[in-house]
């Protein structure tokens, strides 16, 4: 006959075998974390009444007025400092594309562009080195391993694959039995790709800002749809924005050096030039000339980048640097127009305006980034100062629950008042978290007491 101690005893381990049930999704090492970056979404796309879902999620938790990425506000190089936590010139992603000068390589996306120095480690790889498991979804040099490390869970970029399906896969990372992620690091290609073709004032822009508004609404819809809303931080954040530019403010450099003595490297509105062997000070001089006449571009030597870009790499840039004024491109263009005409099968006038990005990350709006959060870590209804992007690995440290990270270019001070009082946090997750697993508990409970009811 079962006695009172025997029934207990099987009803605790079953309480024990469903909480284990529960910590294998997102892991048993606290709450998870989801950072999704919405490509090229301007700061103030926000303004424009089409994204009530994002204002929501916003108003609700944790946001700032901007938030300041790195320069140049390119794809690569901003995602890469948010990933690592240091400046271009430390990481030396200093351009999609950039000229090594120490290997004498152009280098593309690839192993070698992501891998300048390594002592350089992304949060994905860190995180897997205390432990843990890491999903990314395409986010730009995800698919490289580090430290002789890669992802637990990885798909490199395939535009192929849906948002939906994307949003899906990372789900089931997060839910994984044996290898549950506890950090997503997700990339969304738009608006940016049909942003640089039809420029961020067309309704081709506005209908994908009313389909990533969309999107966003679904991501909140799926956690909470597998009961992880209340165990898995989310971010929305953006790498930089986007400028409109007609071919009218196309400059062609090669009318200033005509003598074919330099070579072009990236792509507008910031240009890596490299002189032939020798003629540093011709290709200098004449760039500085054609600055002037011009009034529309600025020149600089290495020696002369502004210190607050961070932009000073020895090897990959310069060793002279061409920037536009907001609004205007170089050369490249004329290439890139001639591109989307025969991709997309358009014809556009003289006046259509093309979308650049790469301009000076102060002073400058339609550069900005958003960044917004909310999740059991973050404060509910909290503006907070805008802050860095080199800010942001101290921040994903602290809620992933790693210790004795490396040293960033970053300060977690200025994100610091984003997080709720450790307190709250014990009071949050003192709360039952899956009403699921809630629900079979107290089914056990009662179960025990029905049995104990009938045997004494």
């Amino acid at each position: 006959m079962l006695t009172h101690s025997d029934i207990w005893r099987s009803v605790s381990v079953a309480i024990i075998l469903c909480c284990a049930v529960v910590s294998s999704a997102v892991g048993a090492q606290g709450n998870g974390l989801i950072v999704i970056s919405y490509d090229a979404f301007r700061n103030d796309y926000l303004r424009r009444n089409i994204t009530p879902h994002l204002n929501k999620f916003r108003d609700d938790g944790t946001s700032v007025p901007f938030m300041r990425n790195v320069f140049p506000t390119k794809t690569f190089p901003n995602h890469h400092t948010i990933a690592t936590g240091v400046y271009p010139e430390v990481h030396g992603v200093t351009a999609n594309s950039v000229f090594d000068r120490a290997s004498g390589k152009k280098l593309e996306y690839g192993y070698e562009l992501f891998h300048y120095t390594e002592d350089v480690i992304p949060i994905w790889t860190l995180n897997e080195m205390k432990g843990h498991h890491s999903g990314c979804m395409m986010w730009p040099g995800s698919d490289f391993s580090f430290s002789g490390r890669n992802c637990t869970h990885t798909v490199a970029y395939n535009k192929t694959i849906s948002w939906d399906e994307r949003v899906d896969m990372a789900i089931s990372w997060l839910r994984h039995k044996e290898k549950p992620a506890n950090l997503i690091m997700m990339y969304f290609e738009d608006p940016d790709t049909h942003g640089h073709i039809y420029g961020p004032d067309s309704t081709i822009i506005r209908d994908l800002i009313i389909k990533l508004d969309d999107l966003t609404a679904s991501i909140q819809k799926k956690l909470k749809d597998n009961n992880l809303a209340d165990r898995v931080n989310v971010i929305h954040l953006s790498d930089h924005g986007m400028e409109g530019v007609s071919s009218a403010k196309f400059i062609d450099l090669r009318k200033f050096v005509t003598n074919g003595t330099c070579d072009y490297y990236g792509t507008s509105p910031v240009l890596q030039v490299v002189p032939h062997s020798g003629k540093f000070d011709d290709v200098y001089g004449e760039l500085k000339k054609g600055a002037q006449a011009n009034g529309h571009f600025k020149v600089f030597s290495n020696a002369e980048l502004l210190k607050r870009w961070h932009f000073n790499n020895t090897a990959r840039t310069g060793p002279i640097t061409v920037l536009a004024d907001a609004g205007y491109g170089f050369q490249d263009m004329y290439d890139a127009a001639e591109y989307y005409a025969k991709k997309y099968n358009v014809t556009f006038t003289p006046q259509h305006e093309y979308g650049v990005h790469g301009y000076d990350n102060e002073g400058l709006p339609s550069m900005y980034s958003m960044f917004m959060a909310k999740g059991p870590d973050f404060q509910e209804h909290k503006v907070l100062t805008p802050f860095d992007t080199v800010d942001l690995y101290s921040l994903f440290v602290k809620i992933l629950n790693i210790t004795s990270p490396p040293a960033t270019n970053g300060t977690f001070a200025h994100v610091a008042e984003a997080l709720r009082s450790p307190s709250s946090q014990d009071k949050s997750s003192a709360t039952p978290k899956d009403p699921k697993v809630s629900a079979v508990i107290v089914a056990l409970l009662m179960l025990g007491g029905f049995l104990m009811g009938n045997i004494f």
